[in-house]
């Protein structure tokens, strides 16, 4: 493997790294040293020469990814749904439920709304896990090219997360994205999204 292909692998699976360079906020001189380092290679000059060339096109790649994605959230319409809990088990239950998901083999997760959660409790009481109550469910319907376009979750995934919402659950199928957060959080995480959906 070439000085420039470990160089690009080093990067690729560094997602902070692709970010700072996309962003041009990184010492590249620094970043080659640490990499260079971190690889065993020889060459420091070798290593920035192929960050410089990795930094020009992840900026391509990203200005033309997140292009897309606006693209296809501008056509998309925000709904939100109050008053939620997250319940989560060991076993499948036939309950009442906004969305069921299946973790693996150890657990279930039901959104449900606040209202029923007592009844579920005395269904599921010896096999329950874990509860999130107060929550509320911010949902993105989106057209179907969504599906197929990369980069959404992350695009939905940051914008919330550098604003310091925290997302309790996050399901996203075909047209449809759910993202589950504290109810404190919903009003913010709707303003949020609003500004770049529909």
């Amino acid at each position: 493997m070439t000085v420039a292909a470990k160089t690009r692998e080093f990067v690729k699976n560094r997602p902070y790294v692709s970010e700072a360079l996309e962003n041009n906020i990184v010492n590249m001189s620094r970043l080659a040293r640490m990499i260079q380092k971190e690889l065993k290679l020889e060459s420091g000059h070798a290593v920035k020469a192929a960050l410089r060339r990795q930094a020009l096109r992840l900026k391509n790649s990203r200005s033309l990814r997140e292009e897309t994605v606006l693209r296809q959230l501008r056509l998309s319409k925000l709904m939100m749904i109050d008053n939620l809990s997250i319940v989560i088990t060991y076993e499948e239950f036939e309950i009442l439920n906004k969305i069921k998901m299946k973790l693996g083999d150890l657990h279930y997760v039901y959104l449900v709304e606040k209202g029923s959660l007592g009844k579920i409790q005395k269904i599921v009481k010896d096999s329950l896990c874990l509860i999130h109550e107060d929550c509320a469910a911010v949902i993105v319907n989106s057209p179907e090219q969504m599906e197929t376009t990369p980069g959404v979750v992350w695009y939905l995934t940051s914008l919330l997360s550098s604003q310091n919402v925290y997302s309790l659950a996050f399901a996203s199928c075909y047209t449809e994205t759910t993202i589950v957060v504290k109810r404190s959080d919903a009003i913010k995480s709707y303003e949020i999204l609003s500004k770049v959906i529909g």
